[in-house]
């Protein structure tokens, strides 16, 4: 007296534990993925930490500075050694064509501190 539906019931039966086999052996899959992607990441963290940290923008600023105060400094220094003979070394019109090219210095100088700073806001490190 065997039911109609016994080799439904086995067919249904193999077939939801080769499904089962086939999940397991998919997450064993995974598993080790996911431990190989650990281990990539604890790498990459040890490499980052490891890195150089680049120089901080307080110190680049202040350098900066000392350098424009140097440059201010040297162009008193020398705009006071005009001759008094009235010759060709010195006299107003020098003295004018060094503050011009002093200020074109600076003006280079603060466009590489603004440069400096927009490559710092997509570097983490920097």
């Amino acid at each position: 007296m065997r039911s109609a539906a016994t080799p439904v019931l086995v067919i249904l039966g193999l077939a939801s534990l080769v499904l089962l086999l086939l999940v397991l052996l998919w997450t064993i899959g995974l598993r080790g993925d996911l431990e190989s992607a650990r281990g990539e990441v604890a790498d990459l963290r040890a490499q980052v930490e490891t890195m150089e940290r680049g120089v901080p923008m307080s110190a680049l600023s202040m350098r900066l500075a000392e350098l424009e105060n140097d440059i201010e400094e040297w162009v008193v220094a020398f705009s006071s050694d005009v001759p008094s003979n009235g010759g060709t070394g010195g006299g107003t019109a020098d003295t004018q064509l060094i503050l011009d090219q002093l200020d074109r210095v600076l003006d280079r100088i603060e466009a590489l501190d603004n440069r400096v700073d927009e490559i710092c806001e997509s570097v983490p490190v920097c």
